[in-house]
C-alpha cells in the first residue's frame, strides 16, 4: 500500500487521527491544483473538509470522521465546478481505495458496496459527463449531446443495481442517478457552446422534466451541485416555451419550487444579487419566512451585513463631470444640487442598456413631480454623435441627455468598465451609490424614494 500523505488541514489533531473512522487511500494521476481536496455536501454546495498534497508517487490519503452518512466529494480545482471531482458515499468505518486516472477513476483493493455501486453508475454515465461537464475538452453541443442523453437515460432506467444492504443508501442512490443525468444536462445548457438549441430541438427527456419532481423535498441539498443546478431548473420551463426566459424576478424563480427550504435557497440567490440594504429589507419582509435553517439564516446575515456596510460607507462628495447636452450646452452634475440625481451611463450600441430603457421611462413617469433628476450620459464615440441624437429623438428619451464622447472622465472617476451603470447622488451632491440597481429592479425605486424623503 502506498504511503498516505496528509496535508496540515487533514485533521492531524492526534486524537482525531487515532480515532479516524473513514480511511481513504488513492493515487491522483491527472492534473491538479497542487492538492487533492475532500469535501462534504452542505445545502447543495461543497465545503472543504481536508486537503492532501499528492506525493512524488501521486499518492494521497485522508483519515476523517464523517459528520453524517452520505455523499462526499474528492477532487481538485474550482470548488464551484464539478470538473475534476468525484462523488463517493461514506459511513462509519468505511474504506476507499481509488486510482484517479487521466479520464476517470477505478476502485482498487477493498471498498464498500455503496462505492462499488457508484463506480458502476459512473462508468455508465461517463460518456455523457465528458460531453456535458468537460465542455472545454469535448467541444460538444446539443447536436451530439441530446441523442446520447436519450440513449443513456433509457439505459439508466433499464440498468438494475443490486441492493447494497444499506436502505438509506439505496434510497438516496436512486435520486443520485437522476440528479447526475440532470447535472450533465444542466452543464450543457449553462456553459459556452458553439451551437444552442431552440425550443423545437428539445428531446423527450426535457419534456418529461417536472420541476416539482425535483423540489418537493430537499434532495437537491444532499447532492453536491444541487444549488448549481437550481438555476437550470428554474429556467427550464421558459426554455420549453412556458414563460419568459429573461424574467429573473423572484416570483419567476420560485415557479414550480414546492419545498419551503428550497424556496429559502431561491431567496438567498436573489439576496446575493442585491445592491442595496433597502432592497434586502424589502426582500426579507416578503420572503424572509422561507429562511428556515440555521445555515440559511447565517448566510442571509452575511449578505445583510455587507449591504449595510456599503450603505453606511456611502456619503462621500461626488466627483463632478461636465458634458454637452443635445443642444451643445455644457452641463455638470453639480448643476442639479437640491435634487436626487439618477445617472445612467449607457451607449446606443449596448443591448442591455437599451433593454433597460422601457423600465427607465416607466420609473421617470412614476416619479414625475418628485425631486428626482434623470441624467443619462452616453459613452458613444464622437463619430456616432448624430446616431446618438437620432436615437434619443426616435426613442423619445426623457431627462437630461449628455454626450461623453467615449470612455472619458466619468468612466475614470467612477471606475466604470461595463455598462449600463446606474449611480445615485443625494440632494447635497453626495454619493448614495455608484453601482445602483437597474430600473428593471424595484430596488432602484425604493432607493430613490428613500432619498427623496430625506
Amino acid at each position: 500500500m502506498k504511503k498516505l500523505l496528509l496535508g496540515v488541514t487533514t485533521l492531524l489533531c492526534l486524537p482525531a487521527f487515532m480515532n479516524a473512522q473513514v480511511t481513504i487511500s488513492g493515487e491522483w494521476l491527472r492534473r491538479n491544483d497542487g492538492n487533492v481536496h475532500l469535501y462534504r455536501v452542505e445545502h447543495g454546495r461543497l465545503e472543504e473538509v481536508a486537503t492532501s498534497k499528492p506525493g512524488t508517487d501521486s499518492s494521497f490519503g485522508f483519515y476523517f470522521r464523517p459528520v453524517r452518512e452520505g455523499l462526499y466529494v474528492i477532487g481538485t480545482g474550482n470548488i464551484q465546478s464539478p470538473i475534476d471531482k468525484y462523488s463517493f458515499y461514506f459511513k462509519k468505518n468505511d474504506q476507499l481505495n481509488v486510482k484517479i486516472t487521466d479520464t476517470s477513476y477505478v476502485l482498487t483493493g477493498k471498498n464498500s458496496p455503496e462505492n462499488q455501486a457508484i463506480e458502476k453508475w459512473h462508468n455508465t454515465i461517463l460518456p455523457l459527463e465528458r460531453k456535458g461537464v468537460y465542455f472545454n475538452m469535448s467541444g460538444s453541443t446539443y447536436v451530439d449531446f441530446f441523442p446520447l442523453l436519450e440513449t443513456l437515460h433509457k439505459q439508466a432506467q433499464e440498468t438494475k443495481f443490486a441492493a447494497s444492504g444499506n436502505k438509506q443508501f439505496d434510497s438516496e442512490f436512486a435520486k443520485f442517478r437522476e440528479l447526475d443525468i440532470l447535472l450533465c444536462t444542466a452543464e450543457l445548457l449553462s456553459t459556452p457552446r458553439s451551437a444552442h438549441p431552440s425550443e423545437k430541438d428539445y428531446t423527450p427527456y426535457f419534456k418529461n422534466i417536472a420541476v416539482p419532481h425535483f423540489t418537493t423535498d430537499t434532495r437537491l441539498l444532499r447532492y453536491p451541485y444541487g444549488m448549481r443546478m437550481m438555476r437550470t431548473l428554474q429556467m427550464l420551463p421558459a426554455r420549453m416555451g412556458n414563460g419568459n426566459i429573461k424574467d429573473y424576478s423572484i416570483e419567476a424563480r420560485m415557479k414550480g419550487i414546492e419545498n419551503d427550504t428550497l424556496k429559502g435557497e431561491v431567496v438567498l440567490q436573489q439576496a446575493a444579487s442585491l445592491k442595496t440594504y433597502l432592497g434586502y429589507l424589502d426582500l426579507d419582509k416578503q420572503y424572509g419566512k422561507y429562511l428556515l435553517t440555521s445555515d440559511q439564516a447565517q448566510r442571509a446575515g452575511f449578505i445583510k451585513a455587507e449591504l449595510a456596510r456599503k450603505a453606511t460607507a456611502a456619503g462621500g462628495q461626488a466627483v463632478n463631470f461636465t458634458y454637452p447636452d443635445l443642444n451643445g450646452k455644457q452641463t455638470s452634475l453639480t448643476d442639479f444640487k437640491g435634487k436626487v440625481v439618477l445617472v445612467d451611463v449607457w451607449a446606443t450600441w449596448c443591448g442591455p442598456c437599451k433593454g433597460e430603457l422601457p423600465y427607465l421611462k416607466q420609473l421617470e413617469e412614476e416619479m414625475h413631480g418628485q425631486d428626482v433628476l434623470f441624467l443619462s450620459v452616453s459613452v458613444d464615440e464622437q463619430k456616432d454623435h448624430q446616431k446618438w441624437k437620432d436615437f434619443v429623438a426616435s426613442e423619445k428619451l426623457g431627462g437630461v441627455q449628455l454626450f461623453a464622447s467615449g470612455w472619458s472622465d466619468i468612466a475614470k472617476f467612477y471606475n466604470i468598465k461595463g455598462i449600463p451603470r446606474f449611480m445615485v447622488f443625494d440632494k447635497n451632491g453626495n454619493i448614495v451609490s455608484t453601482d445602483a440597481p437597474r430600473p428593471s429592479n424595484k430596488e432602484l425605486k425604493l432607493l430613490l424614494e428613500s432619498e427623496v424623503k430625506k
